[in-house]
């Protein structure tokens, strides 16, 4: 039986049809993508998947006991709570009773613990405390730190977190790669690969959606269309169908024409046609008005060779370093950057991206080395952009400054035929800000930040919340421009297709340039992990012949492992005993003791390795 049957659903806002009698099944084991543009209503359907709003029609059938778990776009920003308590919280009316016992332990009152200790006896809910513990170790989370403290990417693993914690049947995942760096998306990967129950998620990352999904559905125009395949297999039978529907529009259109023209014929005409082959024109009108038709394209508007001579050298760095407090962030960077360059910059969150940018456009002060930069510069920094939305300013306005219109390539052009070419109609364009969805908001800002003109672009994250089909328009448009680009992105399909050099924040100051996209990198990395691994097994091999022994010291660190292996191991089981009894958790001290045990377990790893490295020495 289907987890969630959705028969002839229907959803409208105000004039605009979201979901047109979509029927679809959602089964066990399901790993679906949906996809569509934005603004198509993907976030709506996941909210009617999730029980949050109701359809205006049609019946949605869930199978009984069936839980489920939602991740929304956006995270909330006022909850000034631990991650402990906020995770909890995921479990429910339980998790609940945890969060407040959890408080009261922080605030070592006895008195107010006392009554949550009772009803968690009652419930018989201790375990759930090492499963809280747990999944916060797996996030890489410090389960006393503030909620209201934590970056964008943090917060977003926290609600994770908080949306699997209580392993639903049906895990609704909206965007929940946004503001996350490359090594949290893998780490995601690997987790909803390895996850049992069901996933319907939404996302931009194309490498992510490959990398998961089983099934599609594709929201167009109010219908959605189920494929049975993988992500590339539905982008090849995507294509078919646009094809196909195409020549249907070339035909629909050259009949529309012959109709015209018959309807025109005058009075002949007037007293031969009928009546019924009058409204079916009026219907083909309305057809046409209705089709929405695949977007044109744009090109960045960059300054003329003659009227503006560009310096070849863009941005010259010698040996710069930077640190905020005891935090390095650059050490003894150089950088040559040339007019044309396409350049992206990856790293983990705080590594210093978005420093090293600021840098480079003379925001902050290196504390150490140079930074010559061409006078030349004409820049658009999307980063910018974000801060500068009027929600209560119509679109146009926003993009055009008031004006009817702009000029593109040196050519004037009205500002409501601009945002045709980035997918927003006449009537979108005229309406105020704040009725847009997210990825309408940053295809917005773009249409924005790509009319004026520039020889440098820097854009700090511009995929998220945008849709497919304008991450590849944007895509064009950014390989076809002739200036500079420096890309931040965590989007590695994104940065394959663009960026000639990528920079890598490693962390601890260390940053690297290699050759390519992501996946260049990727394998020039481990070409060099490779090289120095086969450096250091042939010292070893040089060594090995000379010495044939472990040394005195090596020899009693060997002879002392088991030995101190045995005890730990002792310790391990005394630890597991205690946290397998539900009355140890009445001890405040029990969530520290679930520390020590995952430490300790660590612990254990690393000495059997150190003994069998040992051993195989001798």
């Amino acid at each position: 039986m289907p987890l969630i049957t959705l028969d002839n659903i229907s959803l409208q806002f105000s004039e605009n049809l979201v979901l047109n009698e979509i029927s679809a099944t959602i089964q066990k084991g399901d790993k679906i993508a949906l996809i569509g543009r934005n603004g198509e209503g993907k976030s709506s359907l996941m909210r009617v998947l999730a029980g949050i709003i109701d359809a205006d029609d049609g019946e949605i059938k869930v199978k009984n006991n069936t839980t489920i778990s939602y991740l929304e776009q956006s995270s909330p920003q006022d909850i000034e709570q631990s991650l402990f308590e906020v995770v909890a919280r995921g479990l429910g009316t339980i998790g609940d009773l945890l969060a407040n016992y959890y408080r009261s332990t922080q605030s070592s009152n006895a008195e107010e613990s006392g009554p949550y200790q009772s009803l968690i006896e009652q419930k018989d809910a201790w375990h759930y405390i090492h499963k809280i513990e747990a999944i916060l170790n797996r996030f890489k989370l410090d389960h006393k730190a503030k909620f209201s403290t934590m970056s964008g990417g943090w917060k977003r693993r926290v609600m994770l977190a908080r949306a699997i914690i209580q392993e639903p049947d049906l895990l609704l995942l909206d965007e929940p790669t946004n503001h996350m760096d490359i090594t949290a998306i893998l780490d995601l990967e690997k987790l909803l690969k390895d996850f049992h129950g069901t996933i319907v998620l939404i996302s931009h990352d194309r490498s992510f959606v490959q990398a998961i999904a089983n099934r599609v559905f594709d929201l167009d125009r109010g219908n959605l269309a189920v494929f049975e395949c993988g992500y590339l297999d539905y982008l090849k039978r995507k294509e078919n169908l646009l094809n196909a529907e195409e020549l249907e529009n070339a035909r629909f259109d050259k009949k529309l024409t012959q109709e015209e023209a018959w309807i025109r014929q005058g009075i002949k005409a007037r007293r031969t046609r009928n009546e019924g082959r009058v409204r079916a024109l009026k219907e083909m009108r309305q057809a046409y008005i209705n089709r929405r038709k695949k977007q044109g394209k744009v090109k960045i508007h960059t300054p003329d060779e003659d009227e503006k001579r560009i310096s070849k050298i863009v941005f010259e760095v010698k040996k710069i370093s930077y640190q905020i407090g005891q935090l390095e962030l650059v050490k003894k960077f150089s950088l040559l950057v040339l007019k044309g360059d396409k350049i992206g910059i990856i790293g983990g969150n705080g590594s210093g991206k978005s420093t090293l940018v600021r840098l480079l456009l003379n925001e902050l002060k290196p504390d150490q080395g140079s930074i010559r930069r061409s006078k030349t510069i004409e820049l658009a920094y999307f980063d910018q952009m974000r801060e500068s939305l009027d929600l209560n300013m119509k679109a146009m306005d926003f993009v055009s400054g008031g004006r009817d219109y702009i000029k593109i390539n040196g050519k004037s052009k009205h500002i409501i035929g601009y945002l045709r070419q980035f997918l927003f109609t006449a009537k979108q364009a005229m309406a105020p800000i704040k009725m847009f969805s997210g990825g309408e908001k940053n295809r917005l800002m773009l249409a924005k930040i790509l009319s004026q003109p520039s020889n440098l672009l820097v854009l700090d994250e511009p995929t998220n919340d945008l849709d497919v089909e304008t991450l590849e328009l944007l895509e064009e448009m950014l390989v076809d421009f002739a200036g500079t680009i420096i890309l931040i992105s965590h989007d590695r399909t994104f940065l394959n297709n663009i960026v000639g050099s990528t920079i890598v924040m490693e962390g601890n100051a260390v940053i690297e340039q290699y050759i390519g996209g992501y996946d260049n990198y990727l394998e020039q990395k481990t070409k060099k992990i490779n090289q120095k691994n086969n450096a250091a097994s042939t010292k070893s091999d040089k060594n090995n012949i000379n010495k044939s022994k472990l040394s005195y010291r090596q020899q009693q660190e060997l002879n002392s492992l088991p030995e101190i292996i045995e005890n730990l191991e002792n310790e391990i089981s005394v630890a597991q005993q205690h946290l397998s009894n539900p009355k140890f958790y009445q001890d405040p001290e029990a969530i520290n003791l679930t520390m020590k045990l995952r430490e300790m377990e660590l612990q254990l790893e690393v000495l059997y390795d150190k003994w069998s490295k040992l051993d195989s020495e001798k």
